[in-house]
This record gives C-alpha cells, sequence and structure tokens, in this order.
C-alpha cells in the first residue's frame, strides 16, 4: 500500500466519520487501525487523531480562506479532503505542503468534480500562505 492508498482511506473515513456525527478520536485510531496496514495504521491513527483533536482550528483555517463559503455548507467528500491535507500541513512535519496540497488535488478530481479541484486548491494554497505569514 502506498501513502497516496493510505491518505484515501484515510479521507474516507473522515468522511464517514463526519457523516455518522462521530468525530472522536478513539473512533478515528480504531478505523485507522482496522483499514491501514503496519505502519500506515500507526501513522494514520496519529494523524486523524490530531484532526479531530483540533477540528475546530482547521475548519477555522478551512472558514478563513473559503470565499463565502463555510465548511457547514461544503460538500462532505471536500471537506474531508481538505481536512486531511490542512492536518498533514499542520501536524506532519515531514510531509511538504506541497505534497499536501497535490495529493488533495488529485483526491478531488477523483472522488468529487473539477469545480472542486480548483475550489480546493484555493483554499489550501491560501490555507499554507496564511500559515507561512504567521
Amino acid at each position: 500500500m502506498t501513502r497516496n492508498d493510505a491518505r484515501e482511506i484515510m479521507m474516507q473515513i473522515l468522511y464517514e466519520l463526519d457523516a455518522q456525527k462521530a468525530l472522536e478520536e478513539a473512533k478515528a485510531n480504531q478505523l485507522a487501525g482496522e483499514r491501514l496496514p503496519g505502519d500506515h495504521a500507526v501513522r494514520g491513527g496519529k494523524i486523524l487523531s490530531a484532526i479531530v483533536a483540533h477540528l475546530d482550528e482547521i475548519d477555522n483555517d478551512i472558514n478563513k480562506h473559503a470565499d463565502r463559503w463555510k465548511t457547514s455548507r461544503m460538500p462532505k467528500v471536500d471537506l474531508a479532503i481538505m481536512r486531511l491535507a490542512c492536518g498533514e500541513m499542520r501536524y506532519c512535519d515531514d510531509i511538504p505542503e506541497a505534497v499536501s496540497i497535490n495529493e488533495a488535488i488529485n483526491m478531488a478530481k477523483k472522488y468529487s468534480t473539477d469545480n472542486s479541484a480548483r475550489f480546493i486548491h484555493g483554499v489550501l494554497g491560501a490555507v499554507s500562505k496564511g500559515k507561512q505569514n504567521e
């Protein structure tokens, strides 16, 4: 399994937890352990736990940089993709921000629409620039 495959599973877990209104660290860790093999399970569990623990901060970043959109109105797939990318940018020092953004765009093209890919690119680019300016 590649990191790309693991990312897609983590995005699906975030989507599922959000749809079930069960965004909890323990549940995220459990699902990562069940669906990701070996080292991916440990790494995925840490990333997902960090995202869930800091969900308000991540959503605030997205809301701040999403022109005329709020996370409550966004398509859930797009939101899961952006939450994962923002979590990687915030909590994974070993992943360059450009890689997180590029992977998010690729997932949007695969799981959502071309318009979503452009929107996600714009939001994540602005989040990255805002983070660099802090």
